[in-house]
């Protein structure tokens, strides 16, 4: 391919990128509006239960998700044959009692 039909093409895309970037840059300034403007402010009042916020994780959440932090580390320890890493593993998994300590 000769320089001057590279330099053509790098040109062409990168003229493409700005537009589309550009669109995307006035797209979310739309959204912004729409989302700022006092008829969704007022909406949000109107609807907003604070009784839905989700005030801490149940335990059982918290236990898969420890569970699954240990799996991972556990496999990225097998994966790299780091030791390191499977006692992080193991500590995940089983110093579920900290706030107790």
């Amino acid at each position: 391919m000769m320089l001057k039909e590279k330099c053509q093409m790098t040109d062409k895309e990168w003229e493409e990128r700005q537009k589309t970037r550009q669109l995307e840059m006035e797209a979310v300034s739309k959204a912004l509006a729409v989302l700022s403007g006092d008829d969704a402010h007022d909406l949000f009042t109107r609807t907003f239960n604070p009784a839905f916020l989700q005030q801490r994780a149940s335990a059982s959440q918290e236990l898969a998700r420890r569970e699954q932090a240990s799996q991972l580390f556990k496999s990225m320890a097998q994966k790299f044959q780091n030791p390191r890493l499977a006692t992080l593993a193991y500590q995940v998994k089983l110093d579920a009692f900290t706030r107790v300590k």
